[in-house]
């Protein structure tokens, strides 16, 4: 794994389809996830100083994710907030075209190192291709959508790798939650 500064931990959280889906076709949000899914996500966050998201995700998250401190990548500098997306406490930031350094350096400004990476795609590719993914927990629900957002893109000689550490049943309907960590392999 490449440096990341002392004590930083990035902490993928995703729900994916069987196929490998985090949107249903085109449509943001994970409306289609499990009440069991929602809840164990809810509880989880409390785990982390920050969460990290796109500004897609930011804008289709129709509440605030209670008082937490979220950064929101963006090609803009300040996207329009709508009324309200605020509320809640916590502090709320927005990094430009962000590079390993300047968020370390914005992170360690702060004294946050643990940090939630909640999606989407392009945000899931930008850590993964960089190789900054701690641990990764996907709830894999039971369904199949055929089209939507996979998970990542990441070109097969340049993926990190990651050994399951645990496996949990949510649900009666088959939910899974799936706990991986990251591992150097050995060529």
């Amino acid at each position: 794994m490449k440096k990341q500064g002392r004590n930083l931990r990035f902490t993928l959280l995703a729900a994916v389809s069987l196929d490998g889906r985090i949107t249903r076709g085109n449509k943001e949000g994970s409306d289609w996830t499990s009440r069991e899914d929602h809840q164990w996500f809810q509880k989880k966050l409390d785990d982390f100083d920050v969460i990290v998201m796109g500004r897609k995700t930011f804008e289709v998250i129709k509440r605030p994710l209670k008082p937490r401190n979220r950064v929101v990548f963006s090609r803009f500098a300040s996207p329009p907030l709508q009324r309200g997306r605020v509320r809640g406490g916590g502090n709320l930031h927005f990094l430009k075209n962000p590079t390993i350094r300047r968020l370390n350096a914005f992170l360690k400004q702060h004294n946050w190192t643990r940090i939630a990476v909640l999606g989407g795609a392009q945000i899931y590719d930008w850590f993964l291709k960089r190789n900054l993914i701690s641990e990764m927990y996907l709830t894999l629900e039971p369904v199949v959508f055929g089209s939507g957002r996979p998970l990542a893109s990441v070109s097969p000689h340049k993926s990190p790798a990651f050994r399951l550490v645990s496996v949990k049943r949510l649900n009666r309907q088959g939910t899974l939650l799936l706990h991986y960590r990251h591992y150097k392999r050995s060529i």
